[in-house]
């Protein structure tokens, strides 16, 4: 999983011209990242791939999968959460071709961990994307599922939901994260250096 400032997260993806079955198996593998994050969509860019597909999925429910414990009927365990009522949903090249009214809401990302700000997005949009089949689809969307799509094809266009604020709030923002970042990096560097000998003392 990429995160900021990684540049593939700022590179616009590009058409799949044929949809392959290596496609399904990407779309396989961004589900179960997404869902053993947790999180509630996926796109391309965010697992370094620069073509146009998201996974999404508004419905699922999860709980934290105690270590040894059965898994409850119904449920898949994907990573440490034990994940309930999925219906995932795939897709390949996706446009929004209509878009109605106005809405704002607290918005996160999995390639902006820990950080959250408010957006002004579509209310309601319309969806045309094509299948595992390639064959091409149109998709009404409010809520939720309406928020997640215009977050995701926003990824596929190079840009993050903290793009959308103010210059102010996105410089904030953008200052916050590198800190963030350099001080994770400095860490991860520190116990991969730490040799045999120091971890026994």
């Amino acid at each position: 999983m990429f995160t900021y400032p990684d540049l593939v997260l700022s590179q616009k993806a590009l058409p799949i011209t044929k949809i392959e079955t290596r496609h399904q198996k990407i779309a396989e593998d961004m589900l179960e990242t997404m869902y053993a994050t947790p999180g509630i969509g996926l796109a391309a860019n965010q697992i370094g791939l620069l073509e146009r597909m998201v996974v999404i999925d508004t419905e699922f429910d999860y709980e934290e999968y105690e270590s040894g414990a059965p898994v409850p009927e119904g449920a898949e365990l994907i990573g440490e959460h034990l994940i309930f009522m999925k219906k995932p949903r795939i897709f390949f090249n996706p446009e929004i071709i209509l878009r109605e009214g106005k809405t704002s809401t607290k918005e996160g990302c999995l390639s902006v961990p820990e950080f959250q700000a408010e957006v002004e997005r579509s209310e309601k949009v319309k969806l045309r994307f094509q299948n595992i089949d390639g064959k091409s689809e149109e998709l009404s969307a409010d809520g939720l599922l309406a928020i997640c799509i215009q977050h995701e094809l926003d990824h596929l266009d190079g840009k993050l939901f903290i793009d959308r604020l103010s210059p102010l709030k996105k410089e904030m923002a953008r200052k916050k994260l590198i800190k963030e970042r350099k001080e994770f990096d400095a860490m991860m560097r520190d116990a991969t250096e730490l040799t045999p000998a120091k971890k026994r003392r």
